[in-house]
């Protein structure tokens, strides 16, 4: 039996909270993934921890890690990695993490911090976003 409802689809709507929510997911899985790595990492000038940095949907933390890791040395960040909209990154910008990071597993370890963590910030930014 055929009516005449009428059904008022909100698409558009629906899609930005749901990109919203996910760039919030991405910053805040970035974020603790770069807290964990620079709390793990091996004790050395602090230039390497200092070139740690995130990018985000929201920002990129590049310039910050740079005057502070210039601050503690003069040596030379690694190239900005691509990171396209709505997709997120740590950078470990000192050219010599990728030896230390082979010795200590520091950063590998703080993305299985991070993959552990994610069922529940999904749960909390989907609810704040999504109700």
């Amino acid at each position: 039996m055929a009516g005449n409802g009428k059904v008022d689809w909100y698409g558009k709507d629906v899609m930005l909270l749901v990109q919203g929510a996910s760039d919030e997911l991405l910053a805040e899985l970035a974020f603790n993934t770069e807290g964990v790595a620079k709390t793990g990492a091996p004790v050395d000038t602090g230039f390497m921890r200092n070139a740690m940095y995130s990018i985000t949907p929201q920002g990129n933390g590049r310039a910050a890690a740079a005057a502070t890791a210039g601050a503690v040395a003069e040596r030379d960040m690694a190239p900005t990695p691509g990171v396209a909209a709505h997709e997120a990154a740590m950078h470990a910008a000192a050219e010599y993490t990728i030896y230390q990071e082979n010795k200590h597993g520091f950063i590998y370890h703080a993305l299985e911090d991070s993959a552990a963590q994610a069922g529940g910030k999904i749960q909390l930014v989907g609810k704040k976003w999504l109700g």
